[in-house]
């Protein structure tokens, strides 16, 4: 990695020294899919504390709730039941979230260019929770398990700052690679568990307070690079197609052990210059 970028930072160097062409402003539009790191995702797994007392989150909202529990223990047949240490998801990750946002950047010479991304995502984790039914007419040694669900919906926000070589080439498709610099901001925009149908948001998802115990939103820096190509569609048109690995440092309120925690950028940037 380390050899890689002081290739490049050469290869820019230099360019920048011999660079004979006109400077020019350029901007675009970006699309894209983002593949998030799903240690960031055990956020929503409802073992979160919501207080400083009493335990989870899921726990808070059925068990500590009589008008949750009443409801689940109606719609299992007045059956009483639990959560226990099984109940939460242990792989709990994110769908695929759409990317898009917009460019601009300064072509400082005929292979080198700086840019600046402001790219919007939004993010979906579905995972399911346990409950263990008390069932009287249950007569095998075996618990009566019963599932719901937990759905959560966040945003993001990435800003990146992009140093991006093109090689030469005499054809319409040149290669491209890069480093980029990152500021990230996620928004929890929707939490909740869910059975049969019946929907308990797990908190206030826009608490001013927020504090340890019902984080919402948070900041974060990392680094990447950029790997792709270049298509010129027209004398006025470049499409560039990057596969865009980054780390980032993100406050999510809660601790992530794990030290490598790489997110996948998969983007197409239309550009004008």
């Amino acid at each position: 990695m380390k050899q890689f970028i002081f290739l490049l930072l050469t290869i820019i160097t230099t360019n920048i020294v011999s660079a004979q062409e006109e400077k020019q402003l350029f901007f675009g539009v970006n699309v894209g899919t983002k593949l998030a790191n799903k240690n960031y995702a055990g956020r929503y797994n409802g073992a979160y504390p919501y207080t400083s007392i009493q335990g989870s989150e899921l726990y808070g909202v059925i068990m500590n709730s009589t008008i949750n529990y009443q409801h689940i223990y109606q719609a299992l047949g007045d059956k009483n039941f639990a959560l226990t240490a099984d109940s939460y998801p242990t792989n709990v990750k994110y769908s695929p979230g759409i990317l898009t946002g917009v460019t601009i950047g300064y072509q400082t010479g005929p292979n080198f260019q700086m840019s600046l991304d402001a790219n919007f995502i939004k993010l979906k984790a579905k995972n399911a929770f346990t409950i263990e039914v008390y069932d009287p007419t249950n007569s095998t040694s075996e618990p009566v398990i019963r599932l719901g669900e937990l759905y959560a919906e966040e945003s993001r926000f990435d800003g990146r700052y992009n140093l991006d070589y093109v090689a030469d080439g005499n054809g319409t498709v040149k290669f491209m690679m890069g480093i980029s610099g990152l500021f990230t901001a996620w928004r929890m925009d929707k939490f909740m568990a869910i059975f049969e149908g019946y929907q308990m948001p797990m908190f206030s998802v826009h608490n001013p307070t927020n504090n340890i115990y019902n984080k919402t939103r948070g900041t974060g820096w990392g680094g990447g690079i950029n790997i792709g190509l270049e298509y010129k569609v027209n004398d006025k048109i470049i499409a560039q197609i990057l596969y865009q690995p980054y780390q980032t440092k993100v406050n999510y309120g809660f601790t992530i052990t794990k030290r490598l925690l790489i997110q996948h950028d998969f983007t197409v940037r239309l550009l004008w210059k």
